[in-house]
């Protein structure tokens, strides 16, 4: 039986800032009414805090040098997200390695760990922003005073000509928390990064920043 889901998530953050209001993202279905949706997931917004308790270390690392060559679903889903931009004027994203590797990461850690979320199991690595500040500072940057990061998961069950890269894009915009993620203006980069196991059920990450 074909499972396919989606999750979108956004969120804003500066250096300045902790996690406080939460909203529940949208939680979509794809392709197959029999499928029961998962429980609504927990978004995390921002509140201001002082910028002498910002987090600056973390539980796990990503390798910065992960987005060097794209695998070519990765390119795919790129290639696919920069033509619904252009379309409608809207600037095509840029390529970030960094965004590319914490994507991955996240894609084969819900394939390792057995669970599909925004939220993870991995102290320190728990949301989108955590993942991606961890990439950052592996690769010796510095939290960013503004920092905008968007997230879409997907997940399904098989991959062939049918269920690919093209049926999961479709699916995402179809979903309207995932297609605002995909055509937001502010966005300028953009990172994809897919798993796949051996039983050909596959996980894709996509994430979106503005710095």
């Amino acid at each position: 039986m074909l499972k396919s889901i989606l999750l979108a998530g956004v969120l804003l953050v500066t250096s300045n800032f902790m996690p406080s209001t939460s909203v529940t993202a949208p939680t979509v279905v794809a392709a197959n009414t029999n499928i029961v949706p998962p429980a609504p997931q927990t978004v995390i917004l921002a509140a201001r805090r002082p910028a002498s308790t910002v987090k600056t270390t973390y539980a796990a690392t990503f390798d910065p040098d992960a987005g060097d060559t794209l695998q070519p679903e990765e390119a795919e889903f790129i290639a696919r997200i920069n033509d619904e931009r252009t379309s409608r004027g809207l600037n095509a994203l840029t390529l970030d390695p960094l965004l590319v590797s914490t994507a991955r990461g996240h894609s084969r850690e819900m394939c390792d760990r057995d669970y599909f979320d925004h939220h993870s199991p991995t102290a320190g690595i728990q949301t989108p922003m955590d993942r991606y500040l961890t990439t950052l500072h592996a690769s010796g940057y510095a939290t960013p005073g503004y920092l905008l990061i968007g997230e879409n998961i997907y997940y399904c069950s098989e991959s062939n000509d049918t269920y690919n890269a093209a049926y999961g894009h479709r699916a995402l915009m179809n979903s309207p928390g995932h297609r605002a993620n995909i055509l937001e203006a502010r966005f300028a980069k953009i990172g994809v990064g897919v798993y796949r196991d051996a039983q050909g059920q596959f996980w894709v990450t996509e994430m979106f920043s503005k710095s």
